[in-house]
């Protein structure tokens, strides 16, 4: 099932849904008007065919208490846990706005008791007597049992006054609240029982799985994605993690799918994030993310933690893609909690708990690898004037010391997707690997670049992208030949708009899945070969052919007369520079002199 907020072309089944129950006599009545006014607070769930499946939504009578109503689910998914699911995701809902108690009038009271809630007297809610129930018409012979939840402690407060509204009644009442906004601050952690982390072996990931044990006493999943970042990362991963004190590992083989479902469709969108950057980290964190969700929901986690820090983008990459597609998880994020600050920080704590070390020496260098790139940030890239020490570089020659002779590689294309390096059909990720091992040969793909992090700092690094920097050059030639220039034009302003799209963590917006629509229509002619020459660091087209390119040499030679008369370019030029012309006109009216005037050379000194 997939659970999110409601929307507005959501309503209509929404009511339709709620009337049904209405209609039994298990709801009270709701306007398509009033679930307009509260979408924010509905959150409903869609069944696999796409179809509204159930509702619920949270009325809020207080900072401090909210009720619980419109529970409805569909007749053809009841006992399949859409209404349970919904109810944990909505509980979860409040507790991240602050909410320290729901409330529920129900007929369903083993319902709710499953989920939490506990019975209770209706008159200790006084906000729902005086507002709604005075107004029930059948209030004298009510059946329903009031339940409560209380999501966090509510230190007690001196009993104060508080009317809900100016009736005799409710001027009377008194209850406890909690007024002091400062202990939001300190809550409790919130409870989890199983956590799925995003893992990679390191030294900080093998320390979060302890961390995780010791601090919210929780059972610890690793997932760890293989994208390519090869075997030496990979090697003995799971053994690691399960004497780190994990109780499952997960390692996911997703080079192919990494390679056609997300490096392939940003290829075809020509997405370069600050002119340089081909978004190799960036693009990575979704599909990782992705698996972390997928193996939470079926494991029965109820929550997933990754070890992003507090100052980076990835943090933001990896949350994003937690509430696009499963926001009931609860996020943990160490790096924001715990107060490990270094390196010895983090040796000291792996040695406390028997952690796994295989070595203590760190490079001076922080990287990232995968299929489509390797990163370096740190060391001396800490200073951008500082020219790279070659010894950093993991994957790429010096251009400098590259072969002497050039080395020709043709790719082929079928609708924007490369699917053959010099005749020879390839899987996705083979196709990569193979334009890797060509690029690096001969120092293609190196990039020093000062970038701009979402979250507002500059960052200095150095990436090495090889095969990606060939395909994004023979893939705009491709293009040139077969998209007309108002499409290729617009593709061009598109692609940095989407560019800030995977680079900010947006990977599963909605606005970067229309645009991945439009590009998918750009494709549809995007067939055909280039050949490049790759020499020293340079990727040089030599040659392009497409069956669909509007390139014709008959068309474009001027001896020709067929397609374009040249005494059709008076009238256009007259109309394409109307405007100019009327602005000059305007200028030298009256005895003026346009601001382009020739100067009077009388006024110069002869030498």
């Amino acid at each position: 099932m997939y659970i999110r907020t409601a929307t507005e072309p959501d309503i209509p089944a929404m009511l339709a849904l709620v009337n049904e129950h209405v209609r039994r006599g298990d709801l009270l009545p709701r306007t398509a008007e009033s679930i307009r006014l509260t979408l924010p607070d509905w959150l409903i769930a869609m069944d696999p065919d796409g179809d509204l499946a159930a509702c619920v939504s949270l009325l809020y009578y207080t900072p401090f208490l909210a009720e619980v109503r419109s529970l409805a689910v569909a007749d053809k998914v009841k006992g399949m846990g859409y209404g349970r699911t919904l109810i944990k995701a909505l509980i979860e809902q409040a507790r991240l706005r602050g909410v320290p108690t729901l409330f529920a009038l129900t007929r369903a009271v083993g319902f709710f008791q499953k989920a939490g809630f506990a019975i209770t007297s209706k008159e200790r809610f006084p906000e729902k007597v005086w507002r709604d129930c005075a107004l029930c018409p059948i209030q004298e012979r009510c059946d329903e049992t009031a339940v409560v939840l209380h999501l966090t402690p509510v230190p007690l407060e001196p009993l104060i006054p508080l009317p809900v509204l100016q009736s005799e009644p409710a001027k009377n009442m008194q209850y406890i609240i909690r007024n002091n906004q400062e202990g939001a601050k300190n809550m409790s952690k919130p409870q989890v029982n199983k956590v799925v982390l995003a893992y990679s072996g390191g030294l900080d990931t093998s320390v979060i799985v302890p961390w995780l044990k010791e601090n919210y006493g929780c059972e610890v999943i690793c997932f760890c994605a293989n994208l390519g970042q090869g075997d030496g990362e990979l090697a003995g991963l799971e053994a690691k993690a399960l004497a780190s004190g994990a109780s499952k590992v997960y390692v996911e083989d997703l080079r192919h799918e990494f390679a056609k479902d997300f490096l392939f469709p940003m290829l075809q969108s020509g997405a370069i994030y600050e002119r340089q950057y081909l978004l190799g980290t960036s693009v990575a964190r979704p599909i990782i993310a992705k698996w972390q969700v997928a193996v939470a929901e079926a494991e029965g986690a109820d929550a997933v933690a990754h070890g992003a820090t507090g100052k980076g983008n990835d943090q933001v990459r990896f949350e994003l893609t937690y509430k696009a597609l499963n926001p009931t998880l609860k996020v943990i994020a160490p790096w924001r909690e715990w107060d490990i600050r270094s390196r010895e920080d983090a040796l000291a704590y792996a040695r406390k708990h028997n952690v796994p070390v295989t070595h203590t020496e760190k490079s001076i260098y922080s990287r990232d690898a995968n299929l489509w790139h390797i990163s370096h940030e740190g060391g001396i890239l800490e200073d951008p004037a500082q020219e790279p020490e070659e010894e950093m570089y993991q994957w790429t020659v010096a251009p400098e010391a590259a072969p002497d002779v050039a080395e020709v590689v043709k790719i082929e294309f079928e609708k924007g997707v490369p699917v053959a390096v010099n005749d020879v059909q390839l899987p996705p990720a083979a196709l990569i690997e193979k334009l890797n091992e060509l690029g690096a040969k001969h120092g293609v793909g190196r990039v020093d670049l000062v970038e701009n992090r979402l979250v507002g700092m500059k960052s200095h690094g150095v990436y090495e992208t090889p095969g990606g920097t060939i395909l994004y050059a023979a893939h705009r030639e491709l293009e040139s030949l077969c998209l007309d220039r108002d499409t290729a034009h617009y593709k061009e302003e598109m692609a940095v708009r989407y560019a800030e799209l995977v680079y900010f963590g947006k990977w599963y917006h909605s606005l970067r899945e229309a645009l991945q629509t439009f590009i998918e229509y750009t494709q549809q002619t995007v067939t055909g070969w280039v050949k490049v020459k790759l020499y020293k660091g340079n990727v040089i087209v030599i040659g392009r052919s497409s069956p669909h390119s509007l390139y014709r040499e008959d068309f474009a030679t001027f001896g020709q007369e067929d397609v374009y008369d040249q005494k059709d370019a008076v009238g256009f030029i007259t109309l394409f520079g109307l405007q100019m012309k009327v602005k000059a006109m305007m200028e030298v009216s009256d005895g003026g002199k346009t601001r382009y005037a020739a100067p009077d050379y009388s006024k110069f000194k002869r030498d």
